[in-house]
C-alpha cells in the first residue's frame, strides 16, 4: 500500500536525505537498540533455545497515518543494506562492521491470516537464501514438508514466481529446501527415500531421533525438531518453525553468519477480533530471539499488557520489559517504542 503523502512531500521522498533531517533521532534509537541487541546475542550466556528469557529484541515506531512510518522504514532499510544509502547526518552506527541482513515486510499486502503468515515467513527465509547460500536443514525439511501438505500441486517455484518475491530475493530457495531433504536421506543412510515426499523423509528422521540414531542427532540437531516434525504440517506448526530457522542461523559459520533485522510495515493491518495474525506474528519474534524486528503501526505494541494474557501466548512487562510503559520508580532498560516523528 503507497504512502500517498510521504510520496507526494518531495521530487525524491524516498532518496533525498533532507527529507530525513527530522529523523536522525529514531536512527540513532535504531542504531542503539541493534547494538544493544548485538551484545546480548554474543553474551556466553545467550541460548537461542531458551523459551522464557525475556525478550528484548522488538522496537516499535507508531503514530497516525501518514506522519512516514513506511518511509522511515524504507529508508532504514536502505541505510542498513549499503552504508552510501545512509543519510550524512544519521551517522555510522558502532556496529558497522557486523553483517547485517535487513528484510522489510509490509503486512498491509495480504487479507487473510494464512497467507499473511505463509508470505512472512517465506521472505525471511528467502532473504536468508539469498544472503547465506546454503541448506537450513531441519527448517527446510519443515517447511517443505508443510508446503506439499497445504499447498499439493503448486510448486514452491511458482508460488515465488506468482507473489512477486523472486524478483526481490531470487529463486534459490526451491533448490536449498530439496538439498535439505537430499541431505537428510544421505545423513539417515537411507537410499530407499530418494526421491520421497518430505513428510516421508520427515517421519523417517523422526522415528531415527526416537531411536537416539548418532546420524539422525547430528543433523536434526535442535532439540524440539522431532516434535515439530511429527506435528501436523498445519499453519499452527507453522508458526513454531521459526524457532529452527532461528537454530539453524545461531549454527551458521562463520563466513556466513548474519544477524537478521525484520522490519514489520503497516503492522495496524493484522489487526482481528480475535488477535490471530497478531499472535503468530508475535510467536516469530519470540521465537527468534537472535533476530531483531522493527515495528511500525498506528498503535503502540500492547505485548508488555498484562490485561492480554489468554489472547497472546506471551504477556506482561516480565516477557518484553523494553515494551513496558517507563515508570520512575521502575528501574530497567529505556522503553523500546517511540513515536514515529518529532
Amino acid at each position: 500500500m503507497a504512502d500517498l503523502r510521504a510520496l507526494f512531500s518531495s521530487n525524491d521522498p524516498v532518496g533525498t536525505s533532507e527529507a530525513f533531517t527530522n529523523r536522525q533521532s529514531q536512527w540513532q534509537f535504531v542504531a542503539v537498540a541493534i547494538e544493544e541487541h548485538l551484545r546480548h546475542i554474543a553474551a556466553p550466556g545467550f541460548d537461542v533455545e531458551d523459551l522464557e528469557a525475556p525478550r528484548g529484541n522488538v522496537l516499535m515506531f507508531h503514530g497516525v497515518g501518514g506522519v512516514g512510518k513506511s518511509t522511515l522504514l524504507r529508508k532504514i532499510e536502505a541505510s542498513l543494506t549499503a552504508a552510501e544509502q545512509r543519510p550524512v547526518q544519521w551517522g555510522a552506527p558502532a556496529w558497522a562492521g557486523e553483517k547485517i541482513l535487513p528484510v522489510r515486510i509490509d503486512l498491509a499486502r495480504s487479507a487473510s491470516t494464512g497467507s499473511d503468515f505463509e508470505r512472512v515467513v517465506l521472505t525471511i527465509r528467502l532473504a536468508l537464501a539469498a544472503r547465506v547460500g546454503q541448506p537450513l536443514p531441519s527448517f527446510d525439511l519443515a517447511l517443505r514438508r508443510y508446503w506439499e501438505a497445504q499447498h499439493p500441486g503448486e510448486p514452491l517455484e511458482e508460488y515465488v514466481r506468482r507473489t512477486g518475491l523472486a524478483g526481490k530475493f531470487g529463486q534459490m530457495l526451491p533448490q536449498q529446501m530439496q538439498a535439505a531433504v537430499s541431505e537428510a536421506v544421505g545423513a539417515l543412510a537411507l537410499p530407499g527415500l530418494v526421491g520421497s515426499a518430505a513428510g516421508q523423509v520427515a517421519s523417517a528422521l523422526v522415528t531415527a531421533l526416537r531411536e537416539r540414531r548418532e546420524r539422525a542427532r547430528a543433523l536434526a540437531g535442535c532439540a524440539r525438531t522431532a516434535a515439530l516434525l511429527e506435528a501436523e504440517p498445519d499453519l499452527e506448526a507453522l508458526s513454531y518453525y521459526p524457532h529452527l530457522l532461528a537454530w539453524e542461523i545461531s549454527r551458521l559459520p562463520a563466513k556466513h553468519a548474519v544477524t537478521p533485522v525484520i522490519l514489520l510495515d503497516t503492522f495496524e493491518d493484522t489487526a482481528d477480533r480475535h488477535r490471530d495474525t497478531e499472535r503468530l506474528l508475535q510467536r516469530l519474534v519470540w521465537l527468534m530471539p537472535n533476530c531483531f524486528f522493527v515495528v511500525s503501526g498506528r498503535n503502540r505494541l500492547p505485548w508488555a499488557d498484562e490485561a492480554l494474557q489468554g489472547q497472546l501466548d506471551f504477556t506482561g512487562p516480565d516477557a518484553w520489559p523494553g515494551l513496558a510503559p517507563r515508570r520512575a520508580s521502575r528501574p530497567g532498560p529505556p522503553g523500546r517504542t517511540a513515536p514515529a516523528s518529532t
